[in-house]
């Protein structure tokens, strides 16, 4: 078992190595001692590779990092990031496509919701909508797809949670569509 002592100094590392990468942004982080049965994770760090420029059309990704049951036998982590939101920028027409946000808890494959069940996709898309509103983007949309119903579910939850549409198409299949509109004055 981690203690907390540790699951502080794995941070503290990721998030030095974070931050000396010209790469990467962080956009959010937080450091409280993690509870033995966490709800939501209070240890984490929320970064992108997303920069502010000319360029018009890019995919870039929101990932978000925590140590808490990311921590080998010898101290370090496992994952550089349990949740990853990848999304396509398109200044020409000002839209935002969520294209997949993977999330890595007792086994990794795609999804949009978070295995773990530690609000770590709820990060991600936070951190999306605040980038969205940073440069002006009028129109965040994506496809829904999941693995069974109890996941797509959960998928509607987050999305309505975040003022999401949700548009589903074939709720047995866990299919649909969401978008959510920007206002900026």
């Amino acid at each position: 078992m981690t203690s907390q002592t540790e699951y502080s100094e794995i941070y503290a590392k990721r998030l030095a190595a974070i931050e000396k990468d010209p790469a990467y942004t962080v956009l959010s982080s937080m450091n409280q001692p993690m509870s033995e049965t966490p709800e939501t994770v209070t240890q984490y760090i929320v970064y992108t590779d997303f920069k502010f420029d000319q360029q018009q059309q890019k995919t870039n990704s929101i990932y978000v990092y925590t140590p808490f049951a990311n921590v080998d036998k010898y101290g370090h982590s496992k994952a550089d990031y349990q949740a990853q939101l990848l999304f396509e920028t398109n200044k020409w027409n000002n839209h935002m496509h969520i294209t997949v946000l993977e999330t890595l808890g007792s086994e990794s494959r795609l999804a949009f919701y978070d295995f773990q069940n530690l609000g770590l996709a709820q990060l991600a898309l936070k951190a999306l909508i605040n980038l969205a509103n940073r440069s002006e983007i009028e129109l965040i949309k994506g496809n829904l797809s999941s693995f069974d119903k109890e996941n797509f579910a959960k998928l509607q939850h987050i999305f309505n949670k975040f003022d999401f549409e949700v548009e589903v198409s074939d709720e047995q299949q866990g299919i649909g569509r969401i978008q959510r509109t920007l206002h900026h004055d």
